[in-house]
């Protein structure tokens, strides 16, 4: 039953984080590291940028334990050899937002999701300035971007890419 209600939750949270990431833009980073040495560097960046992580997700590896019963058609077409999410929050910008915007402050805490394919990995954070509904609010969000995409920048071997690869095979 515990399992259960676990898998509900982390189906849930995995849904919100894909919704959200979908909601608006994106910012991309290539990363030429495999997945381990990858989730290790964001974690070190973003701990060193002053964020607490919340919450981090095997997406690929809950999402697979469960494909039997889940039943979903054509998994992982893209090949993807895992895929994690983290949620994470510099405490001190969600009192900014949730002072200055209560209902922008849903835009916290923050979201990345890491996608792997062999030796390169893929950062992938969706953008929080449209989560804003007021002047101060948007100007705050814009803040969290800016701050997370330099701390993003200062992981070894990555770089920003604005095309997204074509992991279709065709």
């Amino acid at each position: 039953m515990k399992f259960r209600g676990l898998v509900a939750l982390s189906v849930s949270v995995c849904a919100s984080l894909f919704v959200t990431a979908v909601a608006g833009p994106v910012y991309i980073e290539k990363v030429d590291m495999p997945m381990k040495a990858a989730m290790s560097e964001v974690k070190n960046v973003l701990h060193d940028g002053g964020y607490k992580i919340v919450l981090h997700l095997n997406i690929l590896k809950l999402i697979q334990s469960q494909q039997k019963q889940l039943k979903i058609p054509h998994f992982n077409q893209h090949k993807f050899t895992d895929v994690q999410a983290l949620v994470f929050c510099n405490p001190y910008d969600f009192s900014k937002l949730l002072n200055a915007d209560w209902p922008a402050a849903a835009g916290c805490p923050l979201t990345l999701d890491v996608f792997s394919k062999g030796q390169n990995s893929y950062i992938v954070y969706g953008l929080r300035a449209d989560f804003a509904n007021t002047p101060a609010s948007k100007k705050i969000t814009q803040s969290f971007d800016s701050a997370v995409i330099k701390v993003l920048q200062g992981i070894p071997m990555s770089r920003q890419i604005t095309k997204i690869p074509d992991f279709s095979g065709k």
